[in-house]
């Protein structure tokens, strides 16, 4: 009966400290913070901020713009003028005509330019003129004709007005005058007869405005010019005129 006793009491112990020990285990993993059995790895740590990855590009740095440099551009005009001789009998000296080209490098508020062209006045002597200090007897109507160069020719005008394009412009003029005088040139086989042209100095302020018509830079280029020419090689003392104008401008930028 004794050894039936301490089976009985070995068994139970078996059967009992097992019991305890899942129980303990139990009761620890159900505690606040404690052991759940299921393991998660720890977050990794920020990367170092020149290592981190932008989500939103920055945006590109703007460069500064570079300066333009200064436009230039051509201008160019025709026309056609009535110069008036003044201070001398409008009777003998009659309004002639004046076909002048004009162009010049175009900067925006001014030109830079020349111009040139072919004058011609009637001279009307009637019934006879005789030069002083000549024997020859003029009658009827004869041209006093003009070819000048005007350089260099500057010009201010007020480029920013759409439809209009007022202007003013000054030049020396290098003036080649001629009235009835020939001479005889001859080669080796014949002998002709040219006119002789004389020259003088001279001075023209213009002043004008242009009226644009399209987009294309075209004008009508209206004014006036007054012209003074000084002693030289025809002239003995100095003359002026005034000459009305009307042409077409063409401004290109």
């Amino acid at each position: 009966m004794r050894m039936n006793g301490l089976r009985w009491t070995a068994l139970s112990i078996a059967l009992w400290l097992p019991a305890t020990l899942v129980s303990a285990q139990w009761d620890a993993s159900t505690e606040e913070g404690g052991y759940t059995g299921a393991t998660t790895a720890p977050a990794q740590p920020p990367a170092p901020p020149d290592q981190m990855v932008a989500t939103t590009p920055y945006p590109g740095v703007q460069q500064p713009d570079e300066k333009k440099g200064l436009e230039v551009g051509f201008t160019w005009s025709i026309g056609i003028g009535v110069p008036i001789a003044l201070d001398v009998p409008l009777d003998v000296v009659r309004p002639g005509a004046n076909i002048f080209f004009f162009g010049g490098a175009d900067f925006g508020w001014f030109i830079i330019g020349g111009s040139t062209g072919l004058q011609w006045m009637p001279i009307d002597f009637g019934d006879g003129f005789t030069p002083p200090g000549t024997s020859d007897n003029l009658t009827g109507r004869r041209p006093l004709t003009r070819i000048y160069l005007s350089l260099p020719e500057v010009r201010f005008q007020v480029p920013d007005l759409k439809v209009v394009l007022p202007y003013i412009t000054g030049s020396f003029d290098m003036n080649f005058w001629n009235f009835a005088e020939t001479a005889v040139g001859c080669g080796y086989w014949y002998c002709s007869q040219y006119s002789v042209y004389r020259f003088t100095p001279g001075f023209t302020g213009k002043a004008g405005v242009a009226f644009n018509i399209n987009e294309s830079g075209v004008h009508i280029d209206v004014g006036f010019q007054y012209s003074l020419t000084g002693k030289g090689n025809f002239f003995g003392s100095r003359n002026w005129w005034l000459a009305p104008f009307v042409g077409v401008l063409v401004r290109r930028r």
